[in-house]
């Protein structure tokens, strides 16, 4: 299908969208493992959260409580503070990424931060479930699970696209001419896995606490 355009630029989206499938495939395999270190990390998480003696249980039950009274009460602090919190919290993330992508040594540390930031939402939704059964599951559902869906599908690209770009460097397949080229265009994708993480932030600090607070805790 050929679409003309005001410019009298003709798209060819049947193109474009074939393009697209193969760049994807390409990279299937590192979809496939990335995405089979994230399931991984979650079930590790949930495990350790079903380990953890009783002290280190009644401190986290306790700050758990703490936090969904919080969100009853409206006593949580301004949307936009906790936007901008999360914000920063996962750009760093995605700028250690990017950083991993463009050494060469990087690899490898692209894995861990997938695996760790999959580890810490297995326990955090593990732990909620294990410890308020049926109230839990549907706490973690609604503030871990509805922003972290997103965020990580934005760092299983970003790592896609680090792992990608540091095994050209690798393998030398960029021509030194081209280099820079294939540098802002990897650049560029981090940028915009950064505005879908931006996304995900804003479901966590303004829609999640609303829906807990109005579906949920009743108020």
């Amino acid at each position: 299908m050929r679409m003309a355009v005001p410019t009298g630029v003709r798209v060819d989206f049947g193109d474009l969208w074939h393009h697209i499938r193969t760049r994807v495939m390409a990279m299937m395999h590192v979809w496939t493992f990335l995405i089979a270190v994230s399931v991984c990390g979650i079930a590790f998480g949930a495990v350790v959260a079903g380990e953890l003696n009783q002290g280190d249980t009644a401190v986290l039950s306790n700050a758990v409580s703490h936090l969904l009274e919080a969100i009853g009460q409206h006593q949580l602090a301004r949307p936009g503070a906790l936007w901008w919190q999360r914000v920063i919290s996962d750009g760093q993330l995605l700028a250690l990424m990017w950083l991993f992508g463009v050494s060469v040594i990087g690899l490898p540390f692209v894995v861990i931060l997938i695996f760790l930031r999959s580890f810490s939402i297995g326990f955090a939704i593990g732990f909620t479930v294990i410890q308020f059964g049926w109230k839990g599951l549907f706490v973690s559902s609604i503030l871990i699970f509805l922003h972290q869906i997103i965020s990580m599908t934005a760092l299983i690209f970003a790592g896609v696209f680090a792992i990608r770009f540091s095994a050209g460097i690798l393998r030398q397949a960029f021509p030194l001419h081209k280099l820079s080229l294939q540098f802002l265009q990897y650049t560029g994708l981090f940028v915009l896995c950064g505005a879908v993480l931006m996304v995900g932030a804003l479901i966590q600090a303004y829609v999640a606490p609303a829906l807990l607070n109005g579906v949920f805790l009743g108020g």
